[in-house]
Parts: C-alpha cells; structure tokens; sequence
C-alpha cells in the first residue's frame, strides 16, 4: 500500500543523522542494527499481505509499494541473517563461555520460542477444520513444514546456528572455525538445492558474511572509513548490484552473489545514515515475533472473506500483529520463567544431571 510506504518513509527519518565528510562508526550497534531491520521487517509485512489480498498498480491504491516488494523479492531478509552472524562472532570474540551456553541460549531458545507460536497456527489450523498427522507435526516443530505460519528462515537459521556450534566446538582457532562454518553451509546449500525452492537457500551466504565481516572488521574499518575510498567502493558496489540484478533469474548463484553485494550496500549506506527512530528500532527489537506472528490475523480475517475489504484488512492485520507480539512475547516470557523454574526444582532433586 502506498500510504504504508509514507508512513514507513515518516518514521524512517524520525531524528536521522546523515554524515557527509564524517562515517557513523555506530553503524553496527544494536541500535543501528535494529532500526534497520525494523525497515525490513515491515516491507516483509507487506510482502506476506500480499499473498492474500491483491495489489494492484493504480497511482493512488499500492504500485510504489508493490514495486519496492517486487524489486527486492527475497533480498528482504539477506540483513536479518548478516546481522546474526555478525552478532554471533561479536559475542564470540566477547565472551568466554558463548560457544559453550550457545545450544541453550541460542539454538534450544530460538526453537522453543517458535514451538510455542506454532502451537497457536495448529490450534487456528483445527479450529479450521484442517487434519494433520503426526509426521507434519513433528516436521512442522522444527520449521521443515508449516500450519501456515512462515517456516523457512526458521528452519535455515536453527540449522546455521547448529552448524556454528560444532565449527567453534571442534575448531578452537577461531579463523579454522568460520571456515569450517562455511563448508558445512555449502553442505546445507546443496541439500537444500535437491529438495526446497532456491529460496530456502539464496541467501543463506549472508550469514557467513556477517562472521567474516566481524572477524576482519577493524581491518575493513580502516580502509574503509576515508571518503575517496568509501566513494569508490560505494560507486563498485553499485555497479555491480546492478549488473547482477538483470542477470539474477538466468541461476540461482547470481542472486546468491546479489544477496551478498545488497547487503554490502546497506552496510556502506549505514556508515552514512544513521536512523534513530525508536518505531523502527522497537519492530527490529521485536523482529522474531513479528515475523512470526503476523500471519494469523491474515490467515483468520482471509478465512472469513475479509480480505476483500483490503485496505480494513490491511490495517486489521497490523494492528493485531503489534497486539500479538507485545501479549505473546509476554506470555512466552512467563511460561519460560515457569520451565526454567521446574528445571532448576528438578535438577535440585537431582532427575537432571549436568
């Protein structure tokens, strides 16, 4: 819808800092990170939405939007997995015990926080008059199937995420490890070629960008943060993001090497602009559960003809994606306080071990 992406482009510069001869060396704190990603995150909104109402290309109705989803098509999420592997390196480099907690706080978290939203898609799936077996149950938990809600990037990032445990589990030279990484994504890359669409796998580079841009960053900074050099590595990025993308559709690795210089191209625009806007930052903050979340109000307004009211739909859906990230991210949290408890009471009887 146009009016989202006015609203989108409001909120984007809401105290935005734009650095002409000096860099935005916060360009890869939580902050920063987040409010880009909260970018993201809503023109995902948008490209969810419309798989159940239609877009069209009147001036006034949602072309401008409509072309912005269509042009970048699954680039979308490159950021979110560059920033995830990025912060995992960072914490790596940080903290000593990371890799140990890693299949606790990272792996088991991620799943059990996902579990606990497809539960609500298999209760809207029955209530639906939908059946099931146990098989797509069990596949559905780990993301490889799907009651509806968004799987994929579940999927490959659980899978990546395990990938990077064993790689620093086996491999203490850290250098050993990011390769080794890499290897065993090359792996997953090609599993996935022989039985998911290419874009369960056309993006999944973008992770290890993300650690190898940490592991190499200061020597990166320090080229790259001098004008005629930014300017020049700026304009090459450019042009070659362009050649890439008319050539994308011809195989699947030119997209691959897209996803890679798009996400070069945002990082170089971050060392310029700066947004602080804290809409953006609280959807980036919030990314997992708005992602999702916000195919059930489309799944429930869709199974009642709703969508045929698109702009009401449109805005229904939003709303109640905002309400449902806010109420289940708060009952998740309880219920997590809660299992932990009982761990800890069981452990104390000693039913667990360390």
């Amino acid at each position: 819808m146009n009016l989202f992406l006015v609203f989108l482009i409001l909120i984007s510069i809401i105290d935005i800092n734009i650095y002409l001869k000096k860099f935005n060396k916060k360009y890869l704190t939580k902050d920063n990170t987040n409010a880009v990603k909260g970018i993201f995150i809503l023109i995902v909104f948008c490209s969810h939405i419309k798989q159940y109402i239609p877009y069209n290309n009147k001036l006034l109705d949602s072309f401008m939007m409509n072309n912005i989803v269509i042009f970048l098509g699954q680039l979308i999420v490159t950021l979110f997995l560059f920033y995830s592997g990025y912060g995992i390196y960072e914490s790596i480099k940080k903290k000593d015990n990371y890799i140990k907690d890693f299949p606790k706080k990272r792996i088991l978290k991620t799943l059990l926080s996902y579990d606990f939203c497809v539960m609500l898609y298999l209760i809207i799936y029955l209530i639906l008059k939908n059946k099931f077996t146990l098989k797509k149950l069990f596949l559905s938990l780990i993301g490889w199937l799907n009651f509806g809600n968004s799987n994929w990037y579940i999927f490959c990032i659980l899978i990546l995420y395990l990938i990077t445990y064993l790689s620093f589990k086996v491999f203490k030279n850290n250098k050993k490890a990011i390769v080794s990484t890499l290897f065993l994504t090359i792996l997953f890359y090609i599993f996935l070629k022989n039985t998911q669409p290419s874009y369960w796998r056309n993006t999944l580079f973008c992770y290890n960008l993300g650690m190898i841009y940490s592991y190499n960053k200061d020597k990166i900074e320090k080229f790259i943060f001098k004008n005629s050099r930014y300017l020049l590595t700026f304009l090459f990025t450019i042009i070659i993001f362009n050649l890439l993308y008319r050539i994308r559709t011809l195989n699947v690795l030119y997209f691959d090497l897209l996803s890679l210089i798009f996400v070069i191209m945002i990082v170089l625009i971050s060392l310029k602009i700066n947004i602080n806007s804290p809409i953006l930052k609280w959807f980036g903050d919030n990314l997992f559960w708005v992602y999702i979340l916000q195919r059930i109000p489309m799944i429930i307004f869709s199974s009642i003809g709703y969508q045929s009211h698109k702009y009401r739909y449109f805005v229904i859906c939003f709303i109640i994606t905002i309400l449902l990230t806010i109420i289940v991210k708060k009952i998740y949290s309880l219920f997590e306080k809660l299992l932990n408890k009982i761990i800890i009471n069981l452990k104390k009887k000693k039913i667990f071990t360390k």
